[in-house]
């Protein structure tokens, strides 16, 4: 990890929160593939967003494991326990089976003697959509833009609205990033690109 102090006003290139000159930043070493470099990240990304996660860093984790190509994103018991409180406190349909799998999911995980657990694709993609109803949108002004973002970029995925040809694609993350590149919307991740290592 390289670290130094910033001599310009910029944001974090993975939660995109302000980071101000005179604060420490620092890069992450060249992860494996399909993962891509990360430019200058903030102290918290740096150091604390795995052992004192907040809403923003569950839901960074979920969007780079999804787009990665990965059917699983993988959660500490801190980062579970998180995503658990939002889902419990979000008013969301008790009818939506992937919704109920995750707050299992998220309960089993917490109680579990492993440190890691696995949170399924469809689950994941479910507890997303429920943080983001109108109702649920009580999150900080980071939060709810990375959670509208994350929410837009599923979609679009999952429905490709730009009708990108995956076939004409190596393998899957090219295609995401592709799609990600083209977005209807450009947000704060569109402009990040990834799929990054979190």
């Amino acid at each position: 990890m390289r670290t130094e102090t910033a001599v310009a006003d910029s944001s974090c290139n993975l939660c995109a929160v302000p980071v101000m000159v005179g604060e420490l930043i620092g890069r992450m070493p060249h992860p494996r593939q399909p993962y891509v470099p990360m430019a200058w990240l903030c102290a918290h990304c740096l150091f604390d967003r795995r052992d004192k996660p907040r809403l923003t860093d569950v839901l960074l984790r979920v969007f780079h494991h999804t787009f990665s190509g990965s059917t699983i994103t993988l959660l500490n018991t801190t980062e579970a326990a998180v995503l658990l409180e939002a889902l419990l406190t979000a008013p969301a349909p008790e009818d939506d089976e992937h919704l109920q799998e995750a707050i299992t999911a998220l309960r089993r995980g917490i109680d579990a003697p492993e440190p890691v657990m696995g949170l399924n694709y469809h689950p994941a993609v479910a507890a997303v959509a429920a943080l983001h109803t109108p109702r649920a949108q009580e999150a900080s002004a980071g939060d709810s833009a990375v959670l509208a973002a994350i929410a837009q970029h599923l979609a679009e995925w999952l429905h490709n609205p730009q009708d990108i040809d995956q076939a004409l694609y190596r393998n899957r993350t090219l295609w995401r990033q592709a799609v990600l590149a083209s977005t209807l919307t450009p947000t704060v991740l569109s402009q990040r690109g990834s799929p990054f290592w979190v």
